[in-house]
């Protein structure tokens, strides 16, 4: 349909809507509506992608990266143009609220204290060890190379996850990944907030920085709490689904939105708000109906963003650029497993032995060699302002460390599984 019958239409039903298209101008309208044709048909190749995975019992992030990849290398498709401000916005709340949401409010409680010991230093240790090796080895400016340290700090839980449930492991260990890649994502994105404007201005204020990061952190966590507890009763006091449905979908882009306008971090807040809603929430009015439907409703977004990110991600890949930067990418993938040895095998040290959630050496195999990076991480890298310094070399650093542990870890978890013997008999 040309522009001039979409102006056309919309003067029909609104004289003032289309008074803003003409202010705006066709050319902006036309490249609304062609940007809207590629996100439909990244649904599509992200809904037969996930057929295709599921009939090669492959996870199906992995099916999407690679999909994406191949896809971009043969140059089927162009990926939409997206602002770093909008890539945030539209993924961050639907992939942190959905995971909050629907985690375990039980096996949380059990385990919240030693999995808050293993993801909240993990951002910092894995931030300090990546960012040193990146300035030593490679001379990569520290601010910078912290900067990237918190890229790859947070973790992935949605193919491990799949494979845990495939073999039927134990729903513990499961919690565990799940909950503490939940955390380790807040934390790393307020400290990759954080570093952002240290990496772009070059001055670094250790109290200031240390005061924002602590402002952020404990901001982001009260806002979203309160408002976690405000819609909660708000729920509890109607009995109807779709407005529950959309109260719930407000409360995730508005609990970042309102975080973020007073310098607190919206991830945390979104974050604390998902908790709440879904432990809390569950309790004080949701009908059994609006308890299930909502349980769906944030699979699916989730599902959604993981999905185009995970695309993006294959799209965006410069195979070129990897071959050229491979000891960079070498650098930083061993980096980061060293980092995930340290956070994961080293955990118990500073946990009491009553509060330790890793009892054997075989699930700390599987938790090292399941702390795989993924869309976090990816839309990260994407939205690193253009002024970053060395961009380029941190983007596809960021992407060949997702690609290693999304296809080669990934791939070889459910053996590592097996072998280690973690596998329950049905």
């Amino acid at each position: 349909m040309a522009g001039d019958e979409v102006l056309g239409i919309m003067a029909h039903f609104s004289p003032r809507l289309a008074s803003l298209a003409v202010e705006s101008g066709p050319d902006d309208l036309q490249g609304i509506e062609g940007t809207i044709q590629q996100f439909a048909w990244l649904l599509l190749g992200a809904a037969l992608v996930g057929m295709l995975a599921r009939w090669v019992k492959a996870p199906y992030a992995v099916a999407l990266v690679v999909g994406g990849l191949l896809l971009e290398e043969n140059h089927v498709t162009q990926v939409p143009d997206l602002n770093p401000t909008v890539l945030l916005f539209v993924f961050l709340p639907p992939l942190l609220f959905d995971a909050a949401f629907r985690l375990d409010a039980r096996e949380l409680r059990v385990l919240l204290r030693p999995v808050l010991v293993l993801a909240v230093p993990g951002v910092l240790i894995t931030a300090l060890v990546v960012g040193g090796a990146l300035t030593v080895i490679l001379d990569i400016p520290l601010a910078t190379a912290l900067l990237f340290g918190s890229i790859v700090a947070a973790t992935d839980p949605v193919a491990v996850i799949g494979v845990f449930q495939g073999l039927k492991v134990s729903k513990r260990l499961a919690v565990i990944a799940e909950a503490e890649s939940l955390i380790n994502d807040g934390m790393a994105v307020t400290l990759y907030i954080v570093l952002v404007g240290l990496a772009v201005t070059g001055q670094a204020d250790a109290l200031d920085s240390a005061l924002v990061f602590g402002r952020e952190v404990f901001g982001g966590g009260l806002i979203g709490a309160l408002l976690g507890i405000a819609f909660s009763r708000l729920t509890g006091a109607i009995d109807d689904h779709l407005i529950e449905m959309t109260l719930s979908t407000a409360l995730a882009y508005g609990s970042y939105l309102i975080a973020q306008s007073v310098e607190a971090s919206g991830p945390l807040a979104c974050v604390a708000a998902g908790l709440i809603h879904g432990s809390y929430g569950r309790r004080v009015g949701m009908s059994e109906k609006t308890t299930r439907l909502l349980d769906d409703l944030w699979e699916y977004l989730g599902f959604v963003a993981n999905a185009l990110v995970f695309l993006l991600l294959g799209f965006s890949v410069n195979v070129a650029a990897l071959r050229e930067e491979a000891w960079a990418v070498s650098v930083a993938v061993v980096a980061v497993l060293v980092a995930r040895v340290l956070v994961t095998a080293r955990s118990g040290l500073a946990t009491p032995r009553s509060l330790e959630v890793i009892h054997t050496r075989a699930e700390r195999a599987v938790l090292i060699w399941g702390g795989l990076r993924g869309a976090l991480t990816a839309a990260l890298a994407l939205a690193l302002p253009a002024n970053t310094p060395t961009r380029t070399q941190l983007v596809t650093m960021a992407f060949g460390v997702v690609l290693f542990t999304l296809v080669v870890q990934g791939l070889t978890l459910p053996a590592l599984i097996r072998r280690v013997g973690l596998v329950q008999a049905s």
